[in-house]
């Protein structure tokens, strides 16, 4: 495989070298035989990252949200931070679930402990009133009305999660 090849693949799998290797074996033994850069990696992560980017705005998708997401929760910079927090903006909010999915990946998906989820990545960069402002903005999808009652239950651990959040980041004026 060319190098083209492998780079089309490494995008195919969003740069998950796990799933490359488990789908298409030979395509992740060449990715190893091209001894990869990891500067290169990343450069194709950030590559793959602004394309899901201009997708996202074309069509609002959810699941191109959570691939943007994906990407960048091993590399938290503020430029990745400051896209994400745009695309929350884009993202077609059609029912409560799209809601659950995308305050769970706002919010964490791991436990508090673990400091995990956008608004504790902008809070450790430094950037406060960000996270406060991605609180505010989960709090909105988390109050929807539904009757799944799944759903409702993921929204009410949600709604917990955002005051336990809140009392950890100092966020005094939350709910408003």
């Amino acid at each position: 495989m060319t190098f083209e090849e492998v780079k089309k693949k490494f995008f195919k799998y969003d740069g998950s070298l796990f799933a490359m290797a488990r789908e298409e074996k030979e395509a992740y033994e060449n990715y190893k035989m091209l001894n990869i850069s990891e500067e290169t990696v990343e450069k194709w992560r950030q590559e793959l990252f602004l394309n899901l980017w201009e997708q996202l705005k074309e069509n609002g998708s959810s699941d191109l949200f959570h691939r943007m997401y994906n990407l960048s929760e091993d590399k938290h910079t503020r430029e990745n931070l400051l896209i994400l927090r745009e695309a929350l903006h884009k993202v077609n909010y059609a029912n409560p679930k799209v809601n659950v999915y995308i305050s769970e990946t706002v919010l964490g998906r791991k436990d508090l402990s673990e400091r995990s989820g956008m608004i504790f990545w902008a809070y450790d960069l430094g950037e406060q009133e960000m996270a406060k402002e991605l609180l505010q903005f989960v709090w909105e999808l988390v109050t929807v009305q539904t009757s799944d009652e799944k759903i409702k239950s993921r929204l009410e651990r949600n709604i917990k999660k955002c005051y336990l959040i809140s009392s950890k980041i100092n966020c005094s004026t939350f709910p408003i």
